[in-house]
């Protein structure tokens, strides 16, 4: 009977021990395990050797990341010289790049993880994969809140320039940052040198826009614009909390999916809506030396879990986004 006692004791002892001690690795475990950080980031590559016009479309050297680059007076839309055709700003839910030729329009990725992937994307990225998509087709228009200048009745994208040089301000953090300078950029009959600051933070798909004016000024009655492609007829427009807002939501997706677009600007900057062909078009009527303004998506696929027009006009103007 003692032996029994004994032997249930110790038995009894050993479990206490045991589960004591696995605990114990369980949380060791788990404080070794670092937390997921939002970040954003710069992914900005570029073959490693000159553009050749007649090889635009050929890889033929590893790319390189870039910091500061001018870019090339030749380089032409649908170039693999530069790997996405321009720099992008990547954070967990979105991905925004810029087309670096002429065009200088942006262009959305959807994103189906959390995880950074666009470093390791390749050219299929029209394709729905398991990481996302291109989303937007931009043709033409503006894309998603592509700068632009509205003068004499006329749209002037920021295109015909001497001199068009990028700088990457902030690689990776809390924020991401680009920014362009434009050389003897021609509106009408004027040259001015303008630069074009554009940022992506953490936890939201809002991106930041801000063109500044540092040498000469803008013709007399040219104001700075914005817009969204028109590939849905409609959008709704409004003001909250001092902020413009504009945006619509609908199957406008590169697949024919749901996906919402849209623009968020300080009312300071007196921004009207302008009829035009290609896109829902925003005009700042008081940004004679600059202007700042964001824009955002979401796609019904994507990470932020955005399945109708409601939630994405709280996400959009929900938050004071500074």
């Amino acid at each position: 009977m003692k032996y029994l006692i004994f032997k249930s004791l110790f038995i009894g002892a050993m479990a206490s021990f045991l589960a004591v001690s696995c605990n114990e690795k369980n949380e060791t475990q788990k404080e070794s395990i670092p937390e997921a950080k939002s970040i954003a980031r710069v992914i900005f590559k570029t073959q490693d050797a000159p553009f050749i016009l007649s090889q635009k479309s050929e890889i033929k050297n590893d790319y390189k990341s870039q910091e500061n680059l001018t870019v090339p007076q030749d380089l032409a839309p649908q170039n693999k010289w530069v790997m996405f055709e321009g720099p992008v700003l990547e954070n967990e839910l979105i991905a925004y790049r810029l087309y670096m030729d002429s065009r200088h329009r942006f262009d959305i990725y959807g994103k189906k993880t959390n995880s950074m992937v666009m470093d390791t994307v390749g050219w299929n990225y029209h394709e729905i994969m398991d990481w996302g998509s291109d989303i937007l087709k931009v043709g033409e228009s503006l894309g998603i809140g592509s700068p632009a200048i509205w003068y004499s009745d006329s749209l002037y994208t920021l295109s015909n320039c001497s001199k068009k040089s990028i700088q990457v301000i902030k690689k990776e953090g809390d924020v991401a940052s680009v920014i362009f300078t434009f050389k003897d950029l021609l509106i009408g009959d004027q040259k001015i040198t303008l630069t074009h600051l554009w940022s992506l933070g953490t936890s939201n798909p809002h991106s930041t826009v801000e063109l500044k004016v540092i040498e000469g000024k803008l013709p007399e009655g040219a104001k700075f614009a914005t817009g969204i492609v028109k590939h849905l007829p409609d959008v709704e427009s409004g003001i909250e909390k001092d902020k413009f807002f504009l945006f619509n939501w609908g199957k406008q997706s590169f697949h024919k999916q749901n996906m919402g677009m849209g623009i968020v600007a300080d009312t300071v900057f007196n921004p009207m809506i302008q009829a035009n062909s290609l896109n829902h078009l925003v005009v700042f009527q008081n940004s004679k030396q600059g202007v700042k303004y964001q824009f955002a998506a979401a796609w019904e696929q994507d990470v932020m879990n955005v399945k109708e027009r409601a939630k994405f006009k709280n996400l959009l103007i929900g938050p004071v986004h500074k």
